[in-house]
Protein backbone atom coordinates (compact mmCIF):
# COMPACT_ATOMS: atom_id res chain seq x y z
CA UNK A 1 0.00 0.00 0.00
CA UNK A 2 0.89 3.64 -0.80
CA UNK A 3 0.09 6.49 1.00
CA UNK A 4 1.36 9.91 1.36
CA UNK A 5 3.15 11.43 4.37
CA UNK A 6 1.70 12.25 7.82
CA UNK A 7 4.72 13.53 9.61
CA UNK A 8 4.59 12.38 12.87
CA UNK A 9 4.20 14.41 16.59
CA UNK A 10 7.35 14.74 18.70
CA UNK A 11 6.07 12.84 21.05
CA UNK A 12 6.72 9.75 18.30
CA UNK A 13 8.94 7.19 19.06
CA UNK A 14 12.34 8.14 18.51
CA UNK A 15 14.98 5.45 17.88
CA UNK A 16 17.79 8.11 18.26
CA UNK A 17 21.82 7.06 17.49
CA UNK A 18 25.52 8.69 16.81
CA UNK A 19 26.78 10.83 19.87
CA UNK A 20 24.24 13.14 20.52
CA UNK A 21 25.77 13.32 24.19
CA UNK A 22 28.95 15.12 22.86
CA UNK A 23 27.49 17.10 20.02
CA UNK A 24 27.09 20.75 20.66
CA UNK A 25 25.11 23.40 19.48
CA UNK A 26 25.94 25.71 17.20
CA UNK A 27 25.03 28.27 15.05
CA UNK A 28 22.81 27.58 12.32
CA UNK A 29 24.07 28.25 8.90
CA UNK A 30 22.46 29.48 5.88
CA UNK A 31 21.80 25.66 4.21
CA UNK A 32 19.81 24.77 6.90
CA UNK A 33 17.92 27.32 7.30
CA UNK A 34 13.56 28.43 7.35
CA UNK A 35 13.79 31.59 6.76
CA UNK A 36 13.71 34.70 4.15
CA UNK A 37 12.78 32.10 0.46
CA UNK A 38 10.14 32.47 -1.29
CA UNK A 39 7.69 29.19 -1.67
CA UNK A 40 7.30 26.74 -3.74
CA UNK A 41 4.67 27.23 -5.96
CA UNK A 42 5.06 25.39 -8.82
CA UNK A 43 3.40 21.68 -9.39
CA UNK A 44 5.36 19.10 -6.91
CA UNK A 45 7.78 16.57 -7.32
CA UNK A 46 6.33 13.85 -6.29
CA UNK A 47 9.59 11.52 -4.40
CA UNK A 48 8.76 8.19 -3.35
CA UNK A 49 10.35 6.61 0.21
CA UNK A 50 10.18 2.70 0.68
CA UNK A 51 9.70 2.97 4.40
CA UNK A 52 9.79 -0.19 6.72
CA UNK A 53 7.76 0.93 9.32
CA UNK A 54 6.73 -2.49 10.70
CA UNK A 55 9.43 -5.30 11.02
CA UNK A 56 12.51 -4.84 13.40
CA UNK A 57 13.96 -2.35 10.89
CA UNK A 58 11.71 0.25 12.26
CA UNK A 59 14.74 0.87 15.28
CA UNK A 60 16.23 2.81 12.55
CA UNK A 61 14.06 3.52 9.56
CA UNK A 62 11.63 5.86 12.00
CA UNK A 63 14.18 8.00 12.38
CA UNK A 64 15.03 7.96 8.95
CA UNK A 65 12.04 9.05 8.24
CA UNK A 66 11.43 11.36 10.45
CA UNK A 67 14.36 13.64 9.46
CA UNK A 68 13.74 13.15 5.73
CA UNK A 69 10.60 14.87 5.83
CA UNK A 70 12.03 17.50 8.36
CA UNK A 71 14.32 17.82 4.90
CA UNK A 72 11.74 18.29 3.03
CA UNK A 73 10.15 20.84 4.76
CA UNK A 74 12.94 22.91 5.17
CA UNK A 75 13.58 22.39 1.08
CA UNK A 76 9.69 23.23 0.62
CA UNK A 77 9.94 26.20 2.80
CA UNK A 78 13.04 27.76 1.41
CA UNK A 79 11.59 27.82 -2.64
CA UNK A 80 11.40 24.33 -3.04
CA UNK A 81 13.16 23.10 -6.45
CA UNK A 82 13.53 25.14 -8.43
CA UNK A 83 9.93 26.61 -7.69
CA UNK A 84 8.69 22.85 -7.20
CA UNK A 85 7.90 21.91 -3.84
CA UNK A 86 8.46 18.10 -3.15
CA UNK A 87 5.03 15.94 -2.28
CA UNK A 88 6.43 12.22 -0.39
CA UNK A 89 4.74 9.11 -0.73
CA UNK A 90 5.59 6.26 0.54
CA UNK A 91 4.99 2.54 0.77
CA UNK A 92 6.43 -0.33 2.60
CA UNK A 93 8.45 -3.70 1.95
CA UNK A 94 8.85 -4.63 5.01
CA UNK A 95 12.65 -5.18 4.57
CA UNK A 96 11.40 -8.03 2.48
CA UNK A 97 13.40 -8.28 -0.98
CA UNK A 98 10.23 -10.23 -2.44
CA UNK A 99 8.50 -7.26 -1.71
CA UNK A 100 10.24 -4.76 -3.06
CA UNK A 101 9.41 -4.59 -6.59
CA UNK A 102 5.60 -4.12 -6.13
CA UNK A 103 6.69 -1.34 -3.81
CA UNK A 104 8.59 0.27 -6.42
CA UNK A 105 6.04 -0.21 -8.74
CA UNK A 106 3.40 1.56 -6.62
CA UNK A 107 5.46 4.63 -6.34
CA UNK A 108 6.39 5.02 -9.52
CA UNK A 109 2.75 4.17 -10.09
CA UNK A 110 2.34 7.29 -8.40
CA UNK A 111 4.46 9.34 -9.77
CA UNK A 112 7.43 9.14 -8.03
CA UNK A 113 10.38 11.06 -10.11
CA UNK A 114 13.27 9.56 -7.02
CA UNK A 115 12.61 7.35 -5.19
CA UNK A 116 14.67 7.11 -1.44
CA UNK A 117 14.83 3.36 0.23
CA UNK A 118 14.79 3.66 3.96
CA UNK A 119 14.59 0.13 4.35
CA UNK A 120 16.56 -3.15 6.30
CA UNK A 121 17.42 -4.85 2.58
CA UNK A 122 17.14 -2.49 -0.76
CA UNK A 123 19.20 -5.85 -3.08
CA UNK A 124 15.42 -6.96 -3.99
CA UNK A 125 14.74 -3.16 -5.79
CA UNK A 126 17.72 -2.88 -7.77
CA UNK A 127 16.10 -4.92 -11.02
CA UNK A 128 12.87 -2.93 -10.81
CA UNK A 129 14.51 0.42 -10.42
CA UNK A 130 16.83 -0.53 -13.68
CA UNK A 131 13.42 -1.35 -15.36
CA UNK A 132 11.41 1.51 -14.74
CA UNK A 133 14.78 3.97 -14.77
CA UNK A 134 14.06 5.59 -11.52
CA UNK A 135 17.22 7.39 -9.98
CA UNK A 136 17.30 5.62 -6.31
CA UNK A 137 19.16 6.51 -3.16
CA UNK A 138 19.55 3.82 -0.45
CA UNK A 139 19.34 6.20 2.40
CA UNK A 140 21.40 4.43 5.03
CA UNK A 141 22.15 1.28 3.98
CA UNK A 142 25.60 -0.14 3.64
CA UNK A 143 25.43 -3.36 1.34
CA UNK A 144 27.62 -2.45 -1.61
CA UNK A 145 25.47 -4.55 -4.25
CA UNK A 146 22.79 -2.02 -4.69
CA UNK A 147 25.08 0.70 -6.14
CA UNK A 148 27.45 -1.89 -7.78
CA UNK A 149 27.21 -3.68 -11.49
CA UNK A 150 25.01 -5.29 -13.01
CA UNK A 151 21.63 -3.54 -13.31
CA UNK A 152 23.12 -0.25 -11.31
CA UNK A 153 22.36 2.52 -13.90
CA UNK A 154 19.85 4.45 -11.51
CA UNK A 155 20.51 2.97 -8.17
CA UNK A 156 22.97 4.70 -5.60
CA UNK A 157 24.23 4.16 -1.58
CA UNK A 158 25.25 7.05 0.16
CA UNK A 159 26.25 5.42 3.79
CA UNK A 160 29.85 4.13 4.16
CA UNK A 161 29.99 1.04 2.41
CA UNK A 162 30.70 -2.23 4.52
CA UNK A 163 34.31 -2.62 3.38
CA UNK A 164 35.06 0.66 4.39
CA UNK A 165 33.92 -0.87 7.76
CA UNK A 166 36.07 -3.53 7.20
CA UNK A 167 38.61 -1.75 6.55
CA UNK A 168 38.65 0.54 9.76
CA UNK A 169 37.86 -2.52 11.57
CA UNK A 170 41.12 -4.25 10.42
CA UNK A 171 43.22 -1.10 11.06
CA UNK A 172 41.68 -0.99 14.71
CA UNK A 173 42.97 -4.54 15.73
CA UNK A 174 46.50 -4.42 13.89
CA UNK A 175 46.97 -1.38 16.09
CA UNK A 176 45.56 -3.28 19.02
CA UNK A 177 47.56 -6.95 18.28
CA UNK A 178 44.23 -8.50 17.65
CA UNK A 179 44.75 -11.64 15.45
CA UNK A 180 41.65 -13.51 16.31
CA UNK A 181 37.86 -12.95 17.03
CA UNK A 182 34.91 -14.41 18.24
CA UNK A 183 31.39 -13.54 17.15
CA UNK A 184 28.13 -13.33 18.99
CA UNK A 185 25.12 -12.47 16.47
CA UNK A 186 21.31 -12.33 16.47
CA UNK A 187 20.06 -14.95 14.03
CA UNK A 188 18.05 -12.06 11.95
CA UNK A 189 17.84 -12.18 7.78
CA UNK A 190 18.96 -8.26 7.82
CA UNK A 191 22.25 -9.31 10.09
CA UNK A 192 23.00 -12.99 7.76
CA UNK A 193 22.89 -10.35 4.94
CA UNK A 194 25.68 -8.00 6.54
CA UNK A 195 27.30 -10.52 7.95
CA UNK A 196 28.06 -12.53 5.09
CA UNK A 197 29.49 -9.36 3.13
CA UNK A 198 31.74 -8.45 5.87
CA UNK A 199 33.03 -11.40 7.81
CA UNK A 200 34.98 -12.57 4.41
CA UNK A 201 35.86 -9.58 3.92
CA UNK A 202 37.52 -9.33 8.17
CA UNK A 203 38.73 -12.56 7.63
CA UNK A 204 41.37 -10.98 5.24
CA UNK A 205 43.06 -9.63 8.53
CA UNK A 206 41.81 -12.04 11.56
CA UNK A 207 41.21 -15.49 12.17
CA UNK A 208 36.85 -15.69 13.33
CA UNK A 209 37.76 -18.34 15.83
CA UNK A 210 33.68 -19.30 16.31
CA UNK A 211 30.86 -17.39 15.56
CA UNK A 212 27.56 -18.27 17.95
CA UNK A 213 24.36 -17.25 16.81
CA UNK A 214 21.02 -16.84 19.09
CA UNK A 215 17.34 -15.54 17.97
CA UNK A 216 17.02 -12.05 18.62
CA UNK A 217 14.03 -12.42 21.30
CA UNK A 218 16.46 -14.99 23.65
CA UNK A 219 16.61 -14.55 26.90
CA UNK A 220 20.21 -15.91 27.55
CA UNK A 221 22.76 -16.09 25.67
CA UNK A 222 25.09 -17.44 28.21
CA UNK A 223 25.86 -20.91 26.87
CA UNK A 224 26.50 -18.98 23.48
CA UNK A 225 29.48 -16.93 25.37
CA UNK A 226 30.60 -19.72 27.46
CA UNK A 227 31.59 -21.47 24.05
CA UNK A 228 33.42 -18.17 22.90
CA UNK A 229 35.52 -18.36 25.77
CA UNK A 230 36.51 -21.60 25.24
CA UNK A 231 37.42 -20.35 21.85
CA UNK A 232 39.52 -17.91 23.69
CA UNK A 233 39.65 -15.08 21.06
CA UNK A 234 41.51 -11.67 21.38
CA UNK A 235 38.08 -9.81 21.57
CA UNK A 236 34.73 -10.41 20.89
CA UNK A 237 32.76 -8.79 17.80
CA UNK A 238 29.03 -8.23 18.71
CA UNK A 239 26.78 -8.13 15.19
CA UNK A 240 23.06 -7.54 15.41
CA UNK A 241 19.84 -5.25 14.92
CA UNK A 242 20.80 -3.64 18.09
CA UNK A 243 17.73 -3.33 20.79
CA UNK A 244 17.50 -5.56 23.74
CA UNK A 245 19.47 -8.40 22.13
CA UNK A 246 22.97 -6.09 21.99
CA UNK A 247 22.41 -5.44 26.15
CA UNK A 248 21.72 -8.55 26.79
CA UNK A 249 24.78 -9.76 24.34
CA UNK A 250 27.30 -7.28 25.58
CA UNK A 251 26.54 -7.78 29.32
CA UNK A 252 26.87 -11.34 29.45
CA UNK A 253 29.79 -11.30 27.32
CA UNK A 254 31.03 -8.53 30.20
CA UNK A 255 30.24 -10.71 33.34
CA UNK A 256 31.99 -14.15 31.42
CA UNK A 257 34.76 -12.46 29.66
CA UNK A 258 35.49 -8.89 31.43
CA UNK A 259 39.21 -8.42 30.06
CA UNK A 260 38.13 -9.15 26.49
CA UNK A 261 38.15 -6.10 24.28
CA UNK A 262 34.15 -5.88 22.45
CA UNK A 263 33.57 -4.48 19.16
CA UNK A 264 29.90 -3.63 18.07
CA UNK A 265 28.75 -3.16 14.59
CA UNK A 266 26.93 0.30 13.98
CA UNK A 267 23.77 -0.16 16.01
CA UNK A 268 24.74 0.13 19.93
CA UNK A 269 26.14 3.50 19.23
CA UNK A 270 23.24 4.82 17.59
CA UNK A 271 20.51 3.43 19.70
CA UNK A 272 20.60 5.82 22.99
CA UNK A 273 17.26 4.54 23.84
CA UNK A 274 18.77 1.09 24.89
CA UNK A 275 21.81 2.41 26.48
CA UNK A 276 19.60 2.73 29.62
CA UNK A 277 18.66 -0.57 29.82
CA UNK A 278 22.55 -1.96 30.10
CA UNK A 279 23.87 -2.15 34.23
CA UNK A 280 26.00 0.36 35.32
CA UNK A 281 29.41 0.26 33.58
CA UNK A 282 28.62 -2.80 31.58
CA UNK A 283 29.09 -0.98 28.42
CA UNK A 284 32.09 0.38 29.31
CA UNK A 285 35.01 0.21 27.01
CA UNK A 286 32.67 -1.10 24.22
CA UNK A 287 34.04 0.29 20.70
CA UNK A 288 31.48 1.05 18.07
CA UNK A 289 31.58 2.22 14.01
CA UNK A 290 29.57 5.60 14.27
CA UNK A 291 29.77 7.92 11.69
CA UNK A 292 28.93 11.30 14.16
CA UNK A 293 32.33 13.52 14.48
CA UNK A 294 31.21 16.63 16.74
CA UNK A 295 34.33 17.98 14.80
CA UNK A 296 32.90 18.35 11.58
CA UNK A 297 31.03 21.48 11.22
CA UNK A 298 28.02 20.33 9.00
CA UNK A 299 27.30 18.07 11.53
CA UNK A 300 27.24 20.95 14.14
CA UNK A 301 24.85 22.53 11.63
CA UNK A 302 22.90 19.78 11.53
CA UNK A 303 22.53 19.23 14.93
CA UNK A 304 21.06 22.58 15.67
CA UNK A 305 18.37 22.28 12.78
CA UNK A 306 17.56 19.33 14.31
CA UNK A 307 17.28 20.85 17.51
CA UNK A 308 15.46 24.08 16.82
CA UNK A 309 12.55 21.43 15.49
CA UNK A 310 12.78 18.62 17.86
CA UNK A 311 14.08 19.96 20.97
CA UNK A 312 17.62 20.90 22.46
CA UNK A 313 17.71 17.80 23.83
CA UNK A 314 16.87 15.72 20.65
CA UNK A 315 19.97 13.03 20.38
CA UNK A 316 21.06 13.27 17.17
CA UNK A 317 22.11 10.16 15.08
CA UNK A 318 23.75 8.94 11.97
CA UNK A 319 20.69 8.00 10.20
CA UNK A 320 19.51 11.90 10.49
CA UNK A 321 22.74 12.77 9.12
CA UNK A 322 21.91 10.17 6.16
CA UNK A 323 18.54 11.22 5.66
CA UNK A 324 19.67 14.95 5.62
CA UNK A 325 22.39 14.13 3.04
CA UNK A 326 20.46 11.95 0.69
CA UNK A 327 17.68 14.89 0.48
CA UNK A 328 20.60 17.11 -0.68
CA UNK A 329 22.04 14.89 -3.33
CA UNK A 330 18.19 14.78 -4.84
CA UNK A 331 18.25 18.55 -4.45
CA UNK A 332 21.34 19.18 -6.06
CA UNK A 333 20.92 16.64 -8.37
CA UNK A 334 17.16 17.53 -9.95
CA UNK A 335 18.01 21.60 -9.85
CA UNK A 336 21.29 20.43 -11.92
CA UNK A 337 19.07 18.71 -14.30
CA UNK A 338 17.17 21.78 -14.22
CA UNK A 339 14.03 20.05 -13.18
CA UNK A 340 12.58 16.68 -12.75
CA UNK A 341 10.52 15.58 -15.51
CA UNK A 342 13.66 13.41 -17.19
CA UNK A 343 14.83 10.77 -15.35
CA UNK A 344 17.81 10.40 -17.81
CA UNK A 345 18.97 14.57 -17.35
CA UNK A 346 18.65 13.60 -13.43
CA UNK A 347 20.09 10.62 -13.39
CA UNK A 348 23.13 11.89 -15.60
CA UNK A 349 22.97 14.86 -12.66
CA UNK A 350 24.14 12.57 -10.09
CA UNK A 351 27.11 11.54 -12.00
CA UNK A 352 28.15 15.35 -11.99
CA UNK A 353 28.15 15.86 -8.34
CA UNK A 354 31.60 15.88 -6.57
CA UNK A 355 33.30 16.53 -3.20
CA UNK A 356 29.62 17.33 -1.88
CA UNK A 357 30.24 18.67 2.05
CA UNK A 358 28.68 15.67 4.36
CA UNK A 359 26.93 16.13 7.51
CA UNK A 360 28.73 13.25 9.07
CA UNK A 361 31.98 11.73 8.77
CA UNK A 362 35.53 13.35 9.76
CA UNK A 363 35.98 17.13 9.44
CA UNK A 364 36.23 17.60 5.76
CA UNK A 365 34.65 14.28 5.08
CA UNK A 366 32.44 14.83 1.37
CA UNK A 367 30.27 12.94 -1.22
CA UNK A 368 30.93 12.23 -4.71
CA UNK A 369 29.70 10.28 -7.62
CA UNK A 370 30.67 9.60 -11.42
CA UNK A 371 29.11 7.72 -14.18
CA UNK A 372 31.43 4.43 -12.93
CA UNK A 373 30.81 5.57 -9.22
CA UNK A 374 27.23 5.12 -7.11
CA UNK A 375 28.46 4.69 -3.81
CA UNK A 376 29.23 8.42 -2.28
CA UNK A 377 31.27 7.31 -0.05
CA UNK A 378 35.11 9.45 -0.11
CA UNK A 379 37.43 7.06 1.78
CA UNK A 380 37.57 5.51 5.22
CA UNK A 381 37.02 8.99 7.06
CA UNK A 382 32.86 8.53 6.68
CA UNK A 383 33.37 6.17 9.82
CA UNK A 384 34.02 7.21 13.40
CA UNK A 385 34.92 4.59 16.11
CA UNK A 386 33.31 5.45 18.99
CA UNK A 387 33.89 4.06 22.61
CA UNK A 388 31.61 3.27 25.26
CA UNK A 389 32.37 4.65 29.02
CA UNK A 390 31.69 3.63 32.47
CA UNK A 391 28.38 5.93 31.99
CA UNK A 392 27.37 3.47 29.16
CA UNK A 393 27.62 6.33 27.04
CA UNK A 394 29.95 6.23 23.47
CA UNK A 395 31.22 10.22 25.00
CA UNK A 396 35.05 9.72 23.34
CA UNK A 397 36.39 8.95 20.46
CA UNK A 398 38.76 5.66 20.23
CA UNK A 399 41.87 6.73 20.56
CA UNK A 400 43.96 3.84 19.09
CA UNK A 401 43.07 4.22 15.68
CA UNK A 402 40.91 6.76 13.62
CA UNK A 403 40.64 7.19 9.89
CA UNK A 404 41.01 10.54 8.99
CA UNK A 405 40.39 12.16 5.74
CA UNK A 406 43.50 13.89 3.53
CA UNK A 407 43.86 16.84 2.94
Amino acid sequence: MVFTRVLRSKSARVFACGLASVIGVATVSVGVSDAGAAKATKSPIIVGEDWDSTSSSAAFTDVTAKTLQLAINQVNSTGGILGHPIKLVTGNDESEPTKSPAVVEQLVNEGAKFLLFNTGVVSGAKATVQKLGVPSIGVTTVDPTFSLAPDDSYSYTLSSPLSDWAAVYCAAWKAAGVKTIGVLRDNSTTTAGLDNILFPQLEKCVKIVDTETAPGTTSTVTANVARLKASNPDAILVADLGGSFEILAQETVHQLLPTKPRYSLATIVNEPTTWKLATPGSLNGVIAMGSLNPNNKYTKQLKTFLDAHNGASYPMTAFDADAWDAVQVMKTAITKAGGATTSKKVNAAIQKISALPASFGQPGYTLSYSPTKHAAANGLCGLVLQQFTSSNKPTKAYAGYQPTCKK
